[in-house]
């Protein structure tokens, strides 16, 4: 009771907390002027580095997106990027003293892994290159299943990747096809192998909550497959409907999103089957 209390107090609109202050509270004040001026002002610290590289490309459009991508096929915008990209490390490393070490290193998007490995291999040499790797940096990427192939998990390996992050989010069909986002089970099980075979001792799946036609049943499976993976971490986020923000959210029918209690009910589900399979 004591949980399904605190899901109903905290169960209401807010920004997402993956960086702080949290995107909402960004302004144009501070401006490139400042953020050059901050990183000189630390550049004699001893603390580590931590490195997040935007790669916002990604081959189709998953309705209940959020993040800052562009779906598209034109192979040649992910080069212009790159380009783009390694004048902004460039530009970043001068500022920063080379005795300070990267303690940790994460690739989002969109989807990191929609470039071909001979580019993830440039875009890593080139961060490396430049910045102070520590050996035993935590270095991570997320991955879309249905773009990877054996090559990208094979050179991420040896590029050196430690952590690997895989957007599942749910695996019944349903709800697939209602967000546009179809990667059957069989698909998954096939890519997780891969990444055990290949040595990642550090495999997140990302599992998401209030997409449209989600019951309590129907995530039952889903956590059931997961569980049955055993992957070292989840990451179980909250689907926010924000169409007047996010356009292509519009596609999503707002009669098949589940009610504020169906949605509690799937967050004490997650909690309870999680706790019961080991996880903290």
């Amino acid at each position: 009771m004591k949980t399904t209390a605190l899901l109903e107090k905290y169960c209401k609109p807010g920004p997402r907390y993956t960086s702080y202050p949290p995107a909402p509270h960004f302004n144009a004040g501070f401006t490139d002027e400042d953020w050059a001026a901050e990183l000189m002002a630390t550049r004699d610290s001893s603390r580590g580095l931590s490195l997040y590289v935007h790669i916002p490309f990604c081959d189709t459009l998953c309705w209940y997106c959020g993040c800052n991508m562009v779906a598209t096929r034109d192979y040649g915008r992910a080069e212009r990027y790159l380009e783009i990209l390694f004048r902004e490390i460039d530009r970043t490393a001068e500022l920063v003293s080379p005795q300070r070490s990267v303690r940790q290193v994460h690739w989002g998007g969109g989807t990191p892994t929609f470039l071909h490995p001979n580019d993830l291999e440039k875009l890593f040499g080139h961060l490396s290159s430049r910045l102070a790797l520590a050996a035993d940096a935590e270095i991570g990427c997320e991955c879309d299943p249905r773009e990877l192939t054996r090559e990208h998990v094979a050179t991420l390996k040896r590029l050196g990747f430690n952590r690997i992050s895989l957007g599942v989010q749910d695996l019944d069909d349903q709800v697939q096809k209602a967000v546009n986002r179809v990667q059957p089970e069989g698909l998954i099980r096939e890519v997780f192998g891969w990444l055990r075979m290949e040595g990642f001792d550090s495999i997140n799946m990302d599992l998401m909550v209030g997409l449209p036609h989600q019951t309590p049943e129907s995530f039952s499976r889903t956590l059931d497959a997961a569980i049955g993976m055993r992957p070292d971490r989840l990451a179980v986020f909250n689907y926010a409907h924000v169409p007047w923000m996010k356009r292509h959210q519009k596609l999503i029918a707002e009669d098949d999103l589940p009610d504020t209690s169906t949605r509690i009910a799937l967050q004490e589900l997650i909690l309870n089957r999680l706790r019961e399979a080991g996880y903290v």
